[in-house]
């Protein structure tokens, strides 16, 4: 059975507990950390959920730089930074959605890295590696998400992700999809899924604009029937923008998806 989660960031609250109640009432069944600008980081948010007590189903990357940051000192921040989120999954029992960089591709003189794509997948195997051992040291988990061609050239479809994972070759690192990124990457998103039914472990929701599923054309029947032959049952987190007021739109959004659901069922 498939889970409905929301990110943090979406949930009107003083406190993450006051969020994830919140959450709950509005249908979702967990709910996953996310950071909102400005706010706390990653790690206090994590650090919250643990002393709160408050379950979590995944941790959204949320550390300084990123594994092939242009700036070496940044790649040793997002070095650092995920040592302690993997620690915090740990303690959670929640995976760390990691991706190779955000806003930076091979497609526009202005995003590039400074790097070859050679250098670019080194430099990624070498932190993802360093993230996988300590992953196995301290009891986290990550799965590696693939977002669209805009926003990085290494990480782009299911089958990438699932590449990175298992060439790690642990059972700390597995794979996700995020049906906005597909949406753009893919030529089937239900076949899409199947394909890498062995090694998927997370799934992030937004429609077509990345507004809450129900808003924009995206095939949601689609996407859960591919998650029901894939014999998916684990989470599915809505990671979007909000078209309006969140106690509003958000349970609408929640029985739009479960119609989806039923519907696949």
């Amino acid at each position: 059975m498939i889970r409905l989660a929301v990110q943090s960031r979406l949930v009107p609250g003083a406190t993450l507990a006051e969020r994830y109640e919140r959450a709950l009432s509005f249908g979702f069944d967990g709910m996953e950390l996310s950071v909102a600008n400005p706010g706390p980081t990653m790690l206090d948010l994590a650090d919250e959920a643990i002393r709160s007590g408050i379950p979590i189903t995944a941790i959204c990357s949320g550390h300084r730089g990123w594994l092939i940051d242009p700036e070496p000192d940044q790649v040793a921040a997002a070095r650092s930074d995920i040592r302690g989120l993997l620690d915090a999954s740990a303690a959670l029992g929640a995976p760390l959605i990691l991706v190779p960089i955000y806003g930076r591709n091979r497609k526009f003189t202005t995003c590039l890295t400074g790097r070859t794509p050679e250098e670019d997948e080194a430099l990624w195997l070498e932190g993802l590696r360093e993230s996988a051992e300590h992953a196995e040291q301290v009891g986290g988990t990550i799965v590696v998400e693939a977002i669209n061609r805009y926003e990085n050239s290494v990480s782009v479809t299911l089958a990438d992700a699932q590449r990175w994972a298992r060439a790690m070759g642990s059972p700390s690192v597995r794979m996700m999809g995020d049906v906005f990124h597909m949406n753009i990457e893919e030529r089937d998103l239900a076949e899409a899924f199947v394909s890498v039914a062995d090694d998927l472990a997370y799934v992030h929701l937004g429609d077509s604009q990345r507004l809450e599923p129900g808003q924009g054309h995206l095939d949601f029947d689609g996407v859960f029937s591919g998650l029901r032959r894939a014999g998916y049952e684990g989470w599915a987190s809505m990671e979007c923008n909000l078209s309006g007021d969140p106690a509003t739109v958000l349970p609408a959004s929640v029985v739009f998806v479960r119609e989806a659901m039923a519907t696949a069922a």
